[in-house]
């Protein structure tokens, strides 16, 4: 079972022009991160822990930062003051997700891995690149080991003998028509 992720979207939220997360989804805090979301906005915690609680003297800042964070609204931290914003108590706000939400698109997502992989193998118009003869040079296999599902580096870094004994069904599934 996965460990629970630390903020649920609040509204929805796409990457590369793909739906990545719908109202209610689990989001890691590496994707928070990674993708430039704004917590109380985007997001919200699932519990008051998720971010750190500002030490008592902290600067006002840290404390509006913390509870909309916590998803405060806005006009009521406002209208709170420093003292009044330390003194209470930790809590999640926010309700439940809002389903008819506008749909945020994160513009320039940093590079995804799997997604730059996909881009590849998914990229028309796919020409299926045969098996290259034993004797065949390097850049034929690393087509072909690109073709079936590698990544290039990986391609790229391998010698022929690797390139020619790897298990391309097992590790990439059949080969594409």
């Amino acid at each position: 079972m996965r460990a629970p992720a630390e903020y649920i979207a609040q509204q929805p939220i796409q990457v590369n022009g793909v739906r990545a997360y719908n109202p209610g989804d689990d989001v890691p805090a590496s994707a928070v991160s990674n993708l430039g979301l704004v917590v109380g906005e985007h997001v919200l915690p699932v519990h008051a822990g998720v971010i750190e609680r500002p030490a008592g003297n902290a600067r006002r800042a840290d404390w509006e930062a913390y509870w909309l964070g916590q998803g405060m609204p806005r006009e009521d931290i406002d209208g709170m003051t420093r003292d009044e914003l330390a003194g209470r108590p930790p809590e999640v706000l926010g309700g439940d997700p809002d389903l008819n939400a506008a749909v945020h698109v994160v513009p320039d997502p940093l590079p995804d891995v799997v997604a730059v992989q996909a881009a590849e193998q998914t990229a028309e118009p796919v020409e299926p690149v045969e098996r290259p003869a034993q004797n065949a040079r390097k850049p034929e296999w690393v087509a072909y080991a690109v073709w079936r599902g590698m990544p290039r580096e990986t391609a790229e870094d391998s010698t022929i003998p690797q390139l020619a004994d790897a298990d391309y069904d097992t590790l990439f599934g059949p080969e594409r028509s």
